[in-house]
């Protein structure tokens, strides 16, 4: 592996003198530099892709500052590849370093030519952390304008209590009804000396009428799951004031407590939940339907 960095780390293209590339471990970026402690005038900044196509087409991209792609490795050979609809990077758990300050940010399709879909500023203050996602205008508006939602990550509040979890929800569904939508975390618990039915299912938090880029950057402390319980929160995106598990409730998108993707809070971890797609789905009522994602911050 050593061997493999090394080559790596001569043949990218810097920021700062160094550009990140996808993490293949837990909190390890392969950068000469942990975090922006190490880079003077540095910010850490999370891209992600939650724009839909037009008609529901969807698209890859990438993103360059002051022309430098910023976005994995330049290829200059063969077909250019970019982030897909609903892509974060860096992952799993990092963020990309790039110099503090208000620089030129072009989000680019990676077709040969390019398209540009995006051309503004991305700004940021040094030792500071973003999130910053790429959104559209809603399907009724043609053609689409996209624009990004940029929010800032404070991630001390993981100093306040280590046996807590920490989560925000943000909705980037640009169609959202005007009511907003809910997302409830469903938990699920032992009960000690039970016979049989030794679950109980408890809603433990809940966002109310969040609309597009609606939400709190801000963190919320929730109960983490015990390090040796391996069932996931489920996550349920519903319509404004339907309660949880109930006949009728209506239920946009569920992230379920077991299988691909479940979402395990840890204690002293910090997380940003988010849906994304579009209400009623594009082109149809099955494609790019609302989705729940969620990534660690710390």
């Amino acid at each position: 592996m050593k061997n493999i960095f090394n080559i790596i780390k001569k043949s990218i293209i810097p920021i700062l003198g160094v550009l990140m590339i996808t993490s293949c471990g837990d909190e390890h970026d392969f950068t000469p530099y942990e975090s922006s402690e190490g880079v003077a005038n540095a910010a850490n900044v999370k891209l992600i892709h939650a724009a839909v196509g037009p008609n529901g087409t969807n698209f890859q991209v990438n993103y360059f500052l002051d022309s430098k792609k910023i976005n994995g490795i330049n290829i200059t050979t063969g077909s250019p590849v970019g982030m897909s609809f609903g892509a974060q990077y860096p992952i799993p758990i990092n963020y990309a370093l790039v110099k503090s300050g208000t620089q030129t940010l072009s989000i680019q399709t990676p077709a040969v030519p390019a398209v540009s879909v995006y051309e503004g500023n991305l700004t940021t203050e040094a030792g500071k952390f973003y999130t910053n996602f790429l959104v559209a205008t809603p399907p009724s508006v043609t053609p689409a304008v996209y624009s990004t939602y940029q929010i800032n990550d404070d991630l001390s509040v993981a100093d306040l209590d280590n046996t807590k979890a920490y989560i925000r929800f943000i909705n980037v569904i640009s169609n959202t009804p005007v009511a907003g939508y809910d997302l409830g975390l469903i938990k699920e618990t032992s009960v000690a000396g039970a016979i049989g039915s030794s679950i109980v299912t408890k809603e433990v938090y809940t966002y109310k009428n969040v609309t597009f880029k609606g939400g709190d950057e801000k963190f919320i402390a929730i109960e983490a799951q015990e390090s040796a319980d391996t069932r996931g929160y489920q996550i349920q995106l519903r319509t404004a004031g339907a309660a949880a598990n109930i006949p009728g409730a209506t239920v946009i998108a569920r992230q379920a407590n077991s299988g691909t993707g479940v979402f395990i809070p840890r204690a002293g971890r910090v997380y940003t939940i988010y849906c994304r797609g579009i209400a009623g789905g594009l082109p149809n009522a099955t494609s790019n339907v609302p989705t729940i994602g969620w990534y660690t911050n710390k």
